[in-house]
């Protein structure tokens, strides 16, 4: 299956929910072009049940090990707010400095049968809900000896714990355009940080944050499955006392004056997709479109280019995809470069050429920066690359319009995949940093067997064989089609 094709159905999870791709133009891009670039494979996990132990790297990806970068003095504020951070495995997924700004501490727990779920921090606006949480065991370790990845591959995990998230009735995740992560802090601690997508729902300022916990197979059909029937109300407070539950209420009233909402109903003639608001805040700006039942127009949701007043063109995130049969698909856009004060914005339809090539520009690797013109409109600029054991980081950050993510061909001096793992084997993860509207593609190698047991990394591609066989750095060109300013549509915000 093509990425963009993985991407669009990777979060349908639901029985009333069937997707069909018919578009000719869709088809043609998705499965001759983006399936061509060799390096454009990612990771798209949804976090449905949290299982801490030997599900965890193989359903959620929440053991990958992502530090991020944050100044000492930046790193130093954020650990004294938030205890999730103050791990380097923790993974950057919004701005640091507003989660600084505008998180709330809850600190609430429960202790049942030697475990203890507490729900650390919540930090919340009009976009985005960010929900941290702990899962100690008092006594036994979740995993004996110091590799949690070994105690997965030999099945030596003492406990499994499935983690659902409820606001305000509505159990998280079930919108497009969610993120997770987590790690061990040690042998008995497991750290959770959340980042839901709420902007298509109106969460009043007060709302309740709810998280319901259970050992595996323990009072998961009573709970869990009401949840997930859409019967909340059916909830008992026996059903409560029988599993680990925290609740709390939060507040975002404090973000109001930091966020701007602009409520649009601008169809876009090309697609079939209507803009329905665009709202900007301090933890990510938003577009959200809304397409017909029963089509494949939600799949030309982000089919455009988009620029602001000043002809700078907005980087929008590649993310998933949702849509359904039974009522309107609605999705939500997150772009960069762009606040609270932009003026207007102008969406640029995509055409594809009807015979555009496209090829591999390469560049030799070692000195900074490295500049990809990728098509007519943008260029990809690589401004570091990082080596260690199984594991190839490269930074970048895109200079004009480039669709999706950058297709990078990882080889040696004669044109040889040297991806960790070899070819195909290893995931690609794309980090976004906020604060300086750039990304890193991690290059990881990890290998799981029929099970969902990690194998454990031994003798895999060491740091030292990566930097001798990793020497040139391709970026796949994208001239197989065109932007049409002649029908671009411009919303103004002011």
């Amino acid at each position: 299956m093509s990425k963009r094709l993985d991407m669009l159905n990777r979060d349908i999870g639901f029985s009333d929910v069937d997707i069909t791709v018919n578009s000719e133009n869709v088809k043609r891009m998705v499965n001759e072009r983006l399936n061509a670039e060799p390096s454009e494979r990612k990771l798209y996990m949804k976090h449905k049940i949290f299982k801490a132990m030997a599900a965890a790297a193989a359903i959620t990806g929440l053991v990958a090990t992502s530090a991020f970068a944050v100044s000492p003095a930046g790193q130093e504020t954020i650990n004294s707010v938030i205890a999730y951070f103050t791990s380097d495995k923790a993974a950057e997924m919004t701005s640091m400095e507003e989660l600084e700004k505008y998180n709330e501490e809850i600190g609430k727990s429960v202790t049942k049968n030697g475990y203890t779920l507490t729900l650390d921090n919540v930090a919340a606006d009009d976009n985005f809900i960010h929900v941290f949480y702990t899962i100690k065991s008092d006594s036994v370790p979740f995993y004996e000896g110091e590799s949690v990845e070994a105690a997965i591959y030999s099945g030596s995990v003492n406990a499994q714990m499935n983690v659902e998230c409820v606001i305000n009735g509505s159990v998280a995740g079930l919108s497009n355009h969610n993120s997770y992560d987590g790690y061990f802090a040690d042998n008995y601690t497991y750290k959770v940080a959340a980042k839901y997508n709420f902007v298509t729902q109106n969460v009043p300022d007060i709302f309740k944050v709810e998280l319901f916990a259970d050992m595996t197979n323990q009072g998961y059909d009573s709970v869990f499955d009401k949840l997930f029937k859409d019967e909340y109300d059916m909830i008992t407070d026996e059903d409560k006392e029988n599993i680990w539950y925290v609740s709390a209420e939060a507040d975002k009233s404090k973000v109001k004056v930091e966020t701007v909402t602009k409520e649009i109903n601008q169809k876009l003639p090309w697609s079939g997709v209507n803009i329905e608001k665009i709202v900007f805040s301090p933890f990510g700006n938003q577009i959200v479109v809304t397409a017909e039942a029963g089509g494949e127009d939600f799949t030309r949701a982000d089919w455009f280019a988009l620029y602001d007043e000043n002809g700078t063109a907005l980087d929008v995130l590649n993310t998933d995809l949702r849509g359904s049969t039974d009522g309107a698909s609605i999705n939500a856009l997150e772009f960069l470069k762009a606040d609270k004060n932009t003026k207007q914005l102008t969406f640029v339809p995509i055409n594809l050429k009807e015979h555009g090539d496209s090829k591999v520009t390469e560049r030799k690797i070692g000195a900074y920066p490295l500049v990809y013109q990728v098509n007519d409109y943008g260029k990809v600029v690589v401004t570091d690359i990082r080596i260690s054991d199984g594991e190839i980081d490269i930074d970048y950050y895109k200079d004009g319009f480039v669709m999706y993510d950058p297709g990078f061909c990882l080889t040696d001096d004669y044109g040889n995949n040297a991806e960790p793992g070899g070819k195909l084997g290893c995931t690609l993860y794309t980090d976004t940093h906020y604060e300086t509207n750039s990304y890193t593609a991690r290059y990881v190698y990890e290998e799981y067997m029929d099970d969902g047991r990690r194998i454990p990394f031994d003798e895999g591609p060491s740091a030292e064989e990566l930097k001798r066989s990793f020497t040139t750095l391709g970026c796949v060109e994208q001239m197989y089609f065109d932007l049409d300013f002649g029908r671009a549509v411009t919303v103004e915000l002011k």
